[in-house]
């Protein structure tokens, strides 16, 4: 299995994640309507821009042994009253889909988020025509807590989207 190591997002990182997104579908899966398709560096830069400007969010960069950009994902809406936080934004470059690498990036966030910011609660989001995510964080720990069935149009495509909760034992 490949070893990841985590580091706080740098700008530069939205130029390999541009790359991973081959088609608008995959990349509204990621992002719902957040970014307009194909991605940019001026959309990008902005991305991490509001990230570095709000104090209860802030974004992680996945590596491979090499150094080299294999996954990102952002924590938002940290509650630190709540103890709580939200996953958003989570994916990884084409080549490490389906190898684990996700499941060990999302455990890895998982762990930082409770025994690094001490949070008690961990959520995310994942849309219904994205099983292998949703098998993913299922294997992490997280259990569906809310489904809506018709929460996103794609095209002529209607997406049911899942919260999910990480709650810590």
């Amino acid at each position: 299995m490949m070893k990841l190591r985590l580091r706080p997002c740098k700008r530069e990182d939205g130029r390999e994640v541009m790359k991973w997104f081959s088609d608008e579908r995959q990349m509204r899966m990621w992002c719902r309507d957040g970014f307009t398709f194909p991605l940019t560096d001026g959309q990008m830069d902005n991305y991490y821009a509001e990230l570095e400007r709000d104090p209860r969010a802030w974004g992680f960069t996945a590596l491979a042994e090499d150094g080299k950009p294999v996954g990102s994902f952002k924590m938002a809406a940290a509650d630190y009253e709540a103890d709580s936080v939200h996953m958003g934004y989570i994916v990884l470059a084409p080549e490490v889909r389906g190898r684990g690498v996700g499941q060990q990036m999302v455990s890895m966030a998982v762990t930082y988020a409770v025994e690094l910011l001490g949070m008690k609660r961990v959520t995310l989001k994942v849309f219904d025509c994205n099983p292998g995510a949703k098998h993913c964080y299922e294997k992490v720990g997280f259990r569906e807590e809310e489904y809506r069935k018709e929460d996103f149009p794609y095209r002529e495509e209607m997406w049911g989207n899942s919260l999910m909760a990480y709650n810590r034992r």
